[in-house]
């Protein structure tokens, strides 16, 4: 993907591959300074993923990075700074249609890059946004994108949306449950009406705010129970919870862990609200970890 963006010469962090952990310093020199980010070449969702942000912690990001995915090829990135926005699209005859923008509130500077919370519609204003779609329509037409889901990730930096990530695929867990279309019709029926050559007419995303919250692994060990569900679930704008650890089983958290311990939706009149649900009922969440 980067060397496709690069082609392109796409807005993107400056990179560089390589299979030894002493080798980063080096191509930290090359492609900037510090911080950078180190990241396994095979893994997904954030795991594995770290900041560093002088030498030494780099070659120990790096050590660490290959431990967790068992070896293999790294990637060192320049870190971008900025907010962090999802964009959840639908590739059409290579025109692409956004279906929703999602600002992540918390922010994701590391050392690891754990999200918690994705609202829609966007808090940006409409220049960004405008920059955001464009941004992303060019970056899948590069990598050779024409039909079905995508999903995105980019940094916003004043005016300017970086690529952190594109793939041919929609929204990754259950994050899918916030979005309906039309009459609520989810996003799965949205991707399957496509794809069959089903009429896509007047399936615009709901009026109201919505969000999800991954809920996070907050240390290492043994889930006992999670608590205080019904205080949550009675959280004004609160819609759903659901807890897909069972307990017994080991949690691990990032960057070695590769899942949440659940998820939380809500919708509301504004965004606002939308995080300030998630936020007040996620507070009311007792996990027992042993």
């Amino acid at each position: 993907m980067r060397d496709a963006l690069g082609i392109f010469e796409m807005p993107q962090p400056r990179y560089a591959a390589f299979d030894e952990p002493d080798e980063v310093v080096g191509l930290v020199e090359r492609i900037g300074d510090f911080p950078c980010v180190v990241k396994p070449v095979g893994l997904s969702a954030s795991q594995g993923v770290i900041r560093a942000d002088d030498a030494s912690s780099a070659v120990a990001a790096a050590t660490r990075a290959q431990k967790i995915s068992g070896g293999g090829r790294l990637l060192v990135e320049q870190y971008i700074a900025g907010n962090e926005v999802a964009v959840e699209g639908l590739l059409r005859a290579g025109t692409l249609e956004v279906l929703a923008v999602f600002d992540k509130p918390d922010p994701m500077e590391g050392p690891y890059f754990e999200e918690t919370i994705y609202v829609t519609p966007s808090r940006l204003q409409a220049s960004i946004l405008e920059e955001i779609q464009r941004t992303t329509a060019e970056a899948c037409a590069a990598i050779g994108l024409a039909e079905g889901p995508v999903h995105a990730e980019l940094r916003v930096d004043g005016e300017r949306a970086w690529i952190i990530e594109v793939a041919a695929r929609s929204i990754g867990g259950l994050c899918a449950r916030a979005l309906q279309f039309g009459a609520g019709i989810s996003l799965e029926e949205v991707i399957l009406r496509h794809s069959l050559g089903m009429s896509l007419e007047g399936l615009e995303r709901e009026l109201h705010a919505s969000g999800v919250m991954m809920i996070p692994i907050p240390r290492a060990g043994t889930l006992i129970e999670v608590g205080g569900r019904e205080e949550a679930l009675a959280v004004s704008g609160i819609v759903g919870l659901e807890i897909t650890v069972p307990p017994g089983r080991s949690l691990v958290p990032l960057p070695e862990g590769d899942r949440y311990l659940g998820f939380l939706f809500a919708k509301a009149a504004t965004p606002a609200e939308v995080e300030a649900s998630l936020r007040s009922a996620h507070a009311l969440l007792t996990i027992n970890i042993a």
